[in-house]
């Protein structure tokens, strides 16, 4: 974050936190229950959630450790899986997405995880590449969501920050 960059800060959550936004903002069409994901509550998920100066939260992401099948190879095992990531209208291209990942990335390194991936959006992909992900697998179609690419990251120089 620049110094001319609002205020906000990154932290972990309870589920309970990030879900309105997932709702608000990746599946405003669908009922609220299609943004409980079945790994919302496993032992390896965690929640983050940026906040501005009054609270209000802004975007949030949700990462757990989950090996890489799809895509090319090679896997990099153990994995974890990134998603659940929003940012609201007003917070884009203002840091908070790149403070979200960097904490699931270094949460997932300092944890041992060797790689990172997620489904991406295709209206997504340029932020993931911003942050050293690549694209792994060609255009596939998640129904009623949309288009995705498995998009891959290692996740050794994170592993230096944690350390």
């Amino acid at each position: 974050m620049s110094p001319e960059s609002p205020a906000f800060t990154v932290a972990a959550v309870d589920v309970s936190v990030v879900r309105p936004l997932r709702h608000l903002y990746l599946r405003p069409d669908q009922p609220v229950a299609a943004v409980a994901y079945k790994s919302d509550d496993c032992e390896t998920c965690h929640h983050v959630a940026a906040r501005d100066a009054e609270g209000t939260v802004i975007g949030v992401g949700t990462s757990h450790y989950a090996d890489r099948v799809a895509g090319q190879p090679p896997f990099g095992h153990p994995g974890l899986r990134i998603r659940g990531m929003a940012v609201t209208d007003a917070w884009r291209s203002k840091g908070v997405g790149a403070a979200l990942i960097a904490a699931m990335l270094e949460a997932g390194a300092e944890a041992g995880m060797v790689e990172a991936w997620a489904n991406a959006r295709t209206a997504s992909l340029s932020f993931y590449r911003r942050h050293g992900f690549s694209e792994v697998s060609q255009v596939f179609e998640l129904p009623t969501i949309g288009e995705h690419v498995v998009v891959a990251v290692s996740l050794a120089k994170w592993a230096k920050k944690a350390t």
